[in-house]
């Protein structure tokens, strides 16, 4: 689900600003915990996603992610030290 051309980045890929998806194990081989980055052109790119996707979003939350994903923890949103407005959201899952 949270690959990088997973259910996850599919979903995402419908916003505009949007560009990647990275998905890393935390962990060792087997434990199943994963941290995934999410990349955007810009910060407000990924608050309009959230405003118009809103119900689709609580509905994927409750569908796939409440059966598949035991914590969910947000880390952060970061931007480009450069000054581009490169965006990335990190969760731990």
């Amino acid at each position: 689900m949270f690959r990088v051309e997973g259910v996850w980045a599919r979903f995402l890929r419908q916003a505009q600003g949007y560009i990647a998806t990275e998905v890393k194990p935390e962990g060792p081989v087997g434990d199943e915990r994963y941290r995934v980055r999410d990349f955007w052109q810009g910060h407000r790119g990924f608050e309009i996603f959230r405003e118009r996707f809103s119900e689709d979003f609580t509905q994927f939350d409750r569908r796939i992610v409440d059966e598949l994903v035991e914590k969910q923890e947000f880390v952060g949103a970061y931007y480009e030290a450069n000054g581009d407005e490169g965006f990335e959201l990190e969760a731990k899952s």
